[in-house]
């Protein structure tokens, strides 16, 4: 595995690398999915590194308990117990370590092409979808140890009471031994070294189990979310990318008929219109003219009439 052990995804070069491309480009939705799929990853991480701690501390505590008889036969059903844990915890931490993996490698290769072809190339991020199925497979796990948990809390419980009444039945026949009156133990809280030693610590794993699962649930629904904006930033892309293409010739166009438009400059008419006082005058004349003519032809009519 190429990451250091320990390092988190969210703070990998090449997380963030690919992180700032998306940003860059205008892919907020997708850039604010994959950092949180990254942060899920970790916090499943750093819930195994605190289920661990508790299990090693549970381990010591069962080795440190006093030695008895009855102790004695319980320590092994209780170092099982424990073991089963511990196993089931490791199994989970190697898978998350592969999901880790995976996303690493599909960061590197999406970065790479990106900075080769462009923008085209983060649509790639809904490729984080392919640890959908580890994911599923971790969740599974969790679910079962969860199950074997509550299983094993109950026994423990139960043995834990055993070992209470036992020795309260003990304790009170050394009392009436010596003439001492009995102890009434229901009124009072009393708690067995098993339930520090051991029953605190699984009820702490499966508190943090149901968290996990909680997690992984998230985890899942984040990865759909981030292969739907994918696909919508997709669309809207094409869409946009159509508008301009069928714009662009419209706006060549435009700017050819614009190139070929000749502005002349204002020059006279070859023909003088008259205006105005002018138009007035030369009409007064026309006017003139006809009614002397037609003086002219009533004068011969009554000539002719005498």
């Amino acid at each position: 595995m190429d990451m250091e052990a320990g390092k988190t995804l969210t703070n990998e070069e090449v997380i963030r690398e690919l992180l700032e491309l998306l940003k860059k480009n205008a892919m907020k939705e997708q850039t604010n999915d994959v950092f949180e799929i990254c942060s899920y990853v970790d916090g499943l991480e750093k819930k195994i590194d605190s289920m661990t701690e508790e299990l090693t501390n549970m381990q010591n505590q069962i080795k440190e308990m006093q030695e008895d008889t009855l102790v004695n036969n319980a320590k092994k059903a209780l170092s099982e117990a424990q073991e089963r844990l511990n196993t089931r915890c490791e199994q989970i931490k190697s898978q998350v370590y592969a999901v880790k993996a995976q996303v690493e490698s599909t960061a590197k290769s999406i970065v790479a092409e990106a900075k080769a072809k462009g923008r085209a190339a983060l649509y790639r991020v809904s490729e984080f979808l392919g640890i959908k199925k580890k994911l599923l497979d971790i969740r599974e796990n969790v679910r079962g140890a969860i199950k074997t948990t509550d299983k094993d809390i109950a026994k423990t419980a139960l043995l834990a009471k055993g070992f209470r009444e036992a020795g309260q039945t003990a304790a009170n026949a050394f009392r009436t031994f010596a003439d001492k009156p009995e102890v009434d133990y229901s009124q009072k809280e009393q708690k067995h070294p098993i339930t520090k030693a051991v029953l605190a610590p699984m009820k702490a794993v499966k508190k943090m189990l149901v968290s996990m699962e909680l997690h992984l649930d998230a985890s899942i629904d984040k990865l759909d979310n981030l292969a739907m904006n994918v696909q919508i930033d997709k669309e809207k892309h094409t869409e946009n990318e159509k508008k301009q293409e069928q714009t662009e010739p419209e706006m060549a166009e435009a700017k050819r008929v614009e190139a070929e438009i000749v502005y002349s400059p204002m020059v006279a008419e070859p023909q003088e219109y008259q205006y105005n006082a002018d138009a007035f005058e030369a009409r007064g004349v026309d006017d003139v003219k006809q009614e002397a003519a037609h003086n002219d032809v009533s004068k011969v009519r009554e000539d002719k009439a005498r």
